[in-house]
This record gives structure tokens, C-alpha cells and sequence, in this order.
């Protein structure tokens, strides 16, 4: 049992005005300065135009100090076997690409964009992990500021094993788990459960059943949500201090959007999408 408080048993039921399809809202306390964000995004949470434009929106939403910005929030998914998988391959692919309605350009930018908006709101992010967080999965989860793990989590950065870098985490993971395991996981392409992840310090803790790590996530949050919201920030913005710069990132976007277009990891692509029937489960 968590050591912060009494545990939350049941959440404070789904907002049905939220605006959005695949992100789902829900609130942990009665205030709502404990938020939930489920993504729903079936069959694999894959990172797909959608999925970014609305997480893009949904971020800059809150990316202000409204007294109605919630203090801290929780990403979770309701999708078996899955956190959140890599980015929609479609984006990077000339042979299979997405549809002209979708502007590529600007979702990639919106991608990136994603990722430096989670360090930087003001806002605490906290990631509770349950099924497998891949590649732009985990991109994402390295940029909020905690993370937490059920049984059945597995991390993975498989990007390597296709001709590129794991380009908004790589240089986070070498801040949590230091550049040698960083440099093992990495080039490997390894997966990783969650006792392992948090034994190295990828993720904060794991837990033995979904019910326990649900439980300590709301406890934490509900707690850290009845605190002052400007020691909450400045705590924040402290921390972010000791992080990977913006330039780090951008140089890494640069490696990475070199390497795509490389024929060889195009050839790559290509087969993933062949071979799983366009990403899905199979």
C-alpha cells in the first residue's frame, strides 16, 4: 500500500464534453487538478496523425496558469497489450504513404512539438504504464516527469534494428539510466519488463498487478495535487534545468530525419509495414 495517503478506489467519472476521439478525460480528484487522459487508440496506440493532432491540441490547451489548468496529469491507456506504440511508419514511408489529406510536414513538426510542450507546461506529467510503450511510446514517457509501470510493461526502443535513433529519447535515457545501458538497450534493441526498467531507474517503480499501480498513481497524484501549484511549478522548471537542452533534441531530429531518408532504412520500412499488415496486431 502506498505510503502518501489513503488509496483513491474509484476515479471521478469522464468528462463527455471533452473534444476529442482517441484521448479520453476523466478526473482523479473532485477538484479535476488531478486529471486523467486515457488514449484509446485501437488496435495498438499507434502514434498516427490523429493521435498527434489531438495530444498537440489537448497540450497546448493547458499549456498556460488558468486556475482551471489541472496541477498534474496522468497518461494511461485502455488498450490491451499496449501504452503506446511507435509513430504511424506510414509518415516516414515514400513507397506506402499516409493519405493527402494529411499534411506530413506539419504532424511531424507537431510530433516534436509534443515532446518539448511536456517538459515545458507547467504542468506536472506522470505516465502509468500497463502493456508495451515502443519506441515513440517511449519517447514521450521520457519527457514527463515521472513514470510508473504494471506487470505486464515492456519498454523498447527499437529504432536501431530499423537504420535509426530513438530520436526524443535517447538523450533522456542516457540522463536516467546512465550512457552504457543506455548504449546496450539502445543498440540492441532490447525490451525491457518493469521490474528491470525500474530497477535502472526507466521508469520510477513497478508494480506486481494493474490494481496496485493504479492505486499508488492515483494516491501520488492526489496527494501532490493539494499542494501549492506555483511550488509545483517552480519545482518543475528546477528540474527541467538539470535536463537534455533543446538543442540536443533539435541535432537529434536532424540524425533522424537524415537516416529516413536513407534507401536502405526506407527498404526497412516498407517491410515492417508489409509484414504487419499496415502496423496492426498481427
Amino acid at each position: 500500500m502506498s505510503c502518501y495517503a489513503t488509496p483513491i478506489i474509484s476515479n471521478f467519472g469522464r468528462d463527455d464534453a471533452f473534444p476529442y476521439q482517441v484521448l479520453k478525460k476523466s478526473c482523479i480528484n473532485k477538484d479535476c487538478s488531478a486529471t486523467r487522459i486515457t488514449v484509446s487508440n485501437p488496435p495498438t496506440n499507434l502514434w498516427n496523425s490523429q493521435l498527434i493532432q489531438e495530444f498537440n491540441s489537448y497540450l497546448l490547451s493547458i499549456n498556460n496558469t488558468s486556475a482551471a489548468t489541472p496541477k498534474i496529469v496522468v497518461f494511461s491507456s485502455d488498450v490491451p497489450d499496449f501504452y503506446i506504440a511507435q509513430i504511424d511508419l506510414n509518415l516516414l514511408s515514400v513507397a506506402h504513404p499516409v493519405p493527402d489529406t494529411v499534411n506530413v510536414t506539419d504532424t511531424l513538426n507537431k510530433y516534436y512539438e509534443n515532446l518539448s510542450l511536456l517538459a515545458s507546461i507547467p504542468v506536472i506529467f506522470v505516465g502509468e504504464v500497463t502493456g508495451r510503450a515502443w519506441g515513440a511510446g517511449d519517447e514521450h514517457l521520457m519527457h514527463m516527469d515521472m513514470r510508473f509501470a504494471g506487470p505486464d510493461a515492456v519498454f523498447s526502443a527499437p529504432e536501431a534494428a530499423v537504420g535509426l535513433i530513438h530520436v526524443g529519447g535517447l538523450q533522456w535515457l542516457v540522463e536516467s539510466v546512465g550512457p552504457s545501458r543506455t548504449m546496450e538497450y539502445m543498440l540492441s534493441s532490447a525490451q525491457v519488463n518493469a521490474t528491470e526498467a525500474a530497477s535502472i531507474g526507466w521508469v520510477n517503480s513497478a508494480y506486481s498487478t494493474s490494481e496496485e499501480l493504479r492505486s499508488h498513481v492515483d494516491t501520488l497524484v492526489t496527494r501532490i495535487a493539494k499542494f501549492e501549484v506555483e511550488a509545483l511549478r517552480a519545482t518543475k522548471e528546477s528540474v527541467s534545468q538539470q535536463k537534455p537542452t533543446q538543442e540536443m533534441f533539435e541535432k537529434d531530429q536532424s540524425t533522424f530525419v537524415a537516416l529516413a531518408s536513407e534507401p536502405s532504412v526506407q527498404a526497412v520500412v516498407d517491410r515492417i509495414l508489409e509484414l504487419s499488415d499496415d502496423q496492426g496486431k498481427t
